[in-house]
C-alpha cells in the first residue's frame, strides 16, 4: 500500500477509515517507519491542538470569502488579457531621468477592471516585492466584492506558482520574487484576468 498522508493518519487514529482500510494500515505499520512517523505526528496533533496558533479574524474572513467565491465561480469562464496603461519606469526613461528609483508603479486595465501594482527592489536580498490593489467598477466597493479574490503568480521561466488572496480593500502582495517574466491570473466569477509582467524588475 502507499504511505499514509496526514489526513489518513488522523482518520486511522480516530478509527473512521473503512474496515478493510483499517486492516491494511494495521498490517502495514509494523514494517514502515515513514508511516509510523506520520502516525506519531498525527497523534501529537490530536493530543495538543491548543499549541496551534489561533488564526486572526481577518485571515478567517479572507479564507471564508475565498471559499465562497470558489463555489460561485462559473465553470466556463472566459480569459481576458489586461493591457498596460502606465509604467512609471518607462515614463522616467522616456524623459531621460537619471538614477533608477526603488519603486516601479504599473497600472493595468481590462473593461471595468483595473489593477494598480507596485514593484519594490530589495537590494540586500536582490529580490522584489510586488504589492497590488484591485480597482474599478466591477466591484461595488464593499468587502464582499473585494475580499477573497484568488490570485496566482506564475514564473514563466521555471513554471513555479505562488498564490495570494485579496483583503477587504482588494489588496494583495507577493514577496521575495526573482527578476523574471511572470503572468498574474486573477480569478473572478465569470472570467479570468491575465496580466503579463515582462521582466518584473527595476532595471539598474
Amino acid at each position: 500500500m502507499n504511505h499514509l498522508d496526514f489526513q489518513q493518519a488522523i482518520e486511522y487514529l480516530q478509527k473512521i477509515l473503512p474496515p478493510e482500510e483499517m486492516t491494511r494500515v494495521t498490517q502495514h505499520l509494523p514494517t514502515c517507519t515513514a508511516c509510523q512517523h506520520e502516525i506519531e505526528i498525527a497523534q501529537q496533533f490530536m493530543n495538543s491542538p491548543q499549541t496551534l496558533p489561533t488564526p486572526s479574524p481577518n485571515l478567517v474572513n479572507r479564507v471564508t470569502a475565498a471559499f465562497r467565491r470558489k463555489q460561485e465561480r462559473l465553470t466556463n469562464r472566459t480569459e481576458q488579457k489586461a493591457t498596460l496603461q502606465f509604467d512609471s519606469w518607462s515614463q522616467l526613461v522616456a524623459l531621460g531621468v537619471r538614477g533608477i528609483p526603488q519603486e516601479r508603479q504599473l497600472l493595468f486595465h481590462e473593461d471595468e477592471f483595473d489593477l494598480d501594482l507596485q514593484v519594490m527592489n530589495d537590494r540586500e536580498t536582490k529580490t522584489y516585492t510586488m504589492r497590488g490593489q484591485m480597482l474599478g467598477s466591477f466591484a461595488n466597493d464593499t468587502a464582499d466584492d473585494l475580499e477573497g479574490v484568488a490570485l496566482t503568480l506564475k514564473n514563466k521561466k521555471n513554471g513555479q506558482r505562488r498564490q495570494s488572496l485579496t483583503d477587504q480593500y482588494g489588496r494583495f502582495s507577493f514577496s521575495q520574487l526573482d527578476q523574471s517574466d511572470y503572468e498574474l491570473f486573477v480569478a473572478l466569477k465569470e472570467r479570468d484576468i491575465i496580466i503579463n509582467l515582462e521582466s518584473l524588475s527595476i532595471t539598474e
